[in-house]
């Protein structure tokens, strides 16, 4: 997910996401206490949790988000992914949906569920997995000033591994302005595996993943930078072979509408 709807609060999930400050969201009025704002990114590498999406390749995404005075929302999120990490889905479709709002004294909470989707990853059946790479995440966030905190937990088999149930991440995370349209974010994520294996064949029970960006606002358009990488880089593979969690830098320009 790219947007967020409290500081830093829904961000990266999904979607990991753009990488620096979000842009500001841009919101129209749809009456009756609705409002509708879109999203839009292009990065030189779609990193999730630390791992390329894209075997270190360029991606463009696009979100949208429905919300209401309320607190409750729901919104859509789409990147480009390699079709070799989601057997031969080239596509990521983010659902999600749930309440976000102030508890008082700057304390914010963020509740919700949110649904990955790749169409067309159940075409063929994995040895040991089947197909459908889907995966369903809860989570709740809590956020105070320029700081987050983030718990999901995926109910069922974590991207159709078998036997994974439970598997969860904790993340970490804090945006600073900077005055002047600059931005800074860190950002330290903890993923808890069950029945996982890396590159080697070795069992992986989990990993410490991080970013640390800044980013430069020019009139709502917002350039970003930021290094980012995994602790165990060989969890996943690259198409070429190469450990998709390794350090690297992530430039981005998002633009909310």
């Amino acid at each position: 997910m790219k947007n967020t709807l409290l500081v830093a609060s829904l961000a990266t999930a999904a979607l990991g996401l753009a990488l620096g400050a979000p842009p500001a969201r841009a919101e129209t009025d749809l009456g009756s206490g609705f409002t509708l704002s879109g999203n839009a990114t292009l990065t030189n590498d779609y990193r999730f949790r630390g791992y390329s999406q894209t075997n270190f390749r360029p991606a463009v995404q696009l979100g949208v988000d429905l919300t209401h005075t309320s607190g409750f929302y729901l919104g859509n999120w789409n990147s480009n992914v390699a079709d070799n990490v989601f057997n031969e889905a080239n596509l990521e479709m983010d659902f999600y949906g749930g309440w976000s709002g102030e508890l008082g004294h700057g304390l914010g909470l963020d509740i919700g569920v949110l649904q990955y989707w790749y169409p067309g990853s159940d075409k063929t059946p994995v040895a040991g997995k089947g197909g459908n790479f889907s995966n369903t995440d809860l989570y709740l966030g809590l956020s105070y000033e320029a700081f987050s905190l983030k718990y999901s937990y995926s109910p069922s088999d974590f991207f159709n591994t078998p036997d994974s149930k439970g598997t969860w991440y904790l993340d970490a995370s804090a945006s600073f302005d900077l005055g002047d349209g600059w931005g800074l974010d860190a950002h330290l994520g903890y993923q808890k595996l069950k029945n996982q294996v890396d590159m080697n064949g070795d069992g992986i029970g989990h990993y410490v993943d991080y970013r640390l960006g800044v980013s430069k606002d020019l009139n709502g358009w917002v350039l970003g930078l930021a290094a980012v990488g995994a602790s165990d880089s060989n969890w996943l593979p690259t198409r070429s072979g190469k450990e998709s969690g390794r350090l690297g830098a992530v430039f981005s320009v998002s633009r909310a509408f």
